[in-house]
């Protein structure tokens, strides 16, 4: 079957038009952490052009549930999150006000360690907050592959933290 990107897109502008408190496309973008040509390419025929991690984060912005895009994409209809339901719902963020970008990749993986780096010595010098992710589905192997990886970045991460070498472990 084929995909009806121009379908999608206007499903999702219209599901944007309908959103209430309304959200504008340079509201999306930032929300999403991409540019505002990226939000016009999702609502209309170029949605393909974008990747499928944007999409879904932008239809979850939208109150969608996850796999409306591909029931939309294959003649159906979205299906709207509980929370947001037919009335389009609130735009203010959940939980911790990260990106839906971000929180799609933390909740489709498997997280395998977490770790703050502080920046300066007082709190107010700012962090930097690691989260280190793999398939839900990986094995021992892909794992510890994962794990030598980072631990060769953290040593860098270390590098530019705090001059006395503060990490507060999570």
């Amino acid at each position: 079957m084929d995909q009806d990107f121009a379908r999608l897109g206007a499903e999702l502008k219209a599901a944007r038009l309908r959103k209430r408190p309304r959200i504008t496309q340079p509201e999306a973008a930032e929300a999403l952490g991409v540019g505002r040509s990226t939000i016009q390419k999702m609502e209309s025929e170029k949605a393909s052009q974008v990747t499928p991690t944007t999409v879904r984060a932008y239809a979850r912005l939208l109150g969608w549930a996850d796999g409306s895009v591909g029931q939309v994409l294959a003649g159906g209809e979205p299906t709207m999150t509980p929370e947001d339901g037919a009335a389009g719902g609130n735009t203010a963020p959940q939980g911790l006000g990260l990106s839906p970008l971000v929180e799609h990749e933390l909740r489709s993986g498997k997280v395998l360690e977490s770790q703050v780096f502080n920046l300066g010595p007082d709190e107010s010098d700012g962090q930097i907050i690691v989260v280190l992710q793999g398939r839900k589905d990986a094995t021992p192997e892909e794992v510890e592959r994962i794990a030598a990886r980072y631990r060769q970045a953290r040593r860098h991460l270390q590098g530019i933290s705090s001059d006395r070498g503060e990490v507060a472990e999570s």
